[in-house]
């Protein structure tokens, strides 16, 4: 926003000739989808699995994978930003830090499990 560009060229979409109303709702919805995440947290959610799950209900879930990686993100900004409650924290720490490759793999075989679940479900 300090640059006060003139355009803006995103990674998709089309050129757009009104910069500062574009960031302004990329950073709208960057804060929507923290607070959405603290929301989990403090709700109970103590895995990626279970921030994702709230926070994407109102996405397909074969999109949760993907989504997945922008919630590490906001997790990890979140984290240095010290936003958490301090309970949330010890779960998150040793839950989600700690063990990123346990989450993959569940993510990944989850959606195999729906994707080889779908296919069978259509021949029948």
């Amino acid at each position: 926003m300090d640059l006060s560009p003139h355009v803006l060229i995103p990674m998709h979409g089309r050129v757009n000739m009104w910069p500062k109303h574009m960031l302004c709702g990329y950073l709208k919805n960057r804060r929507n989808r923290e607070s959405t995440i603290l929301k989990a947290i403090k709700g109970g959610g103590k895995t990626l699995f279970d921030i994702v799950a709230y926070t994407y209900a109102d996405v397909d879930s074969n999109l949760w994978l993907p989504a997945a990686s922008n919630v590490r993100l906001h997790v990890d900004h979140l984290a240095q930003q010290d936003k958490f409650p301090k309970v949330a924290l010890v779960y998150l720490s040793s839950l989600i830090f700690a063990c990123p490759i346990l989450h993959t793999l569940f993510f990944m075989s989850y959606f195999a499990f729906l994707y080889v679940y779908a296919f069978v479900l259509c021949k029948l």
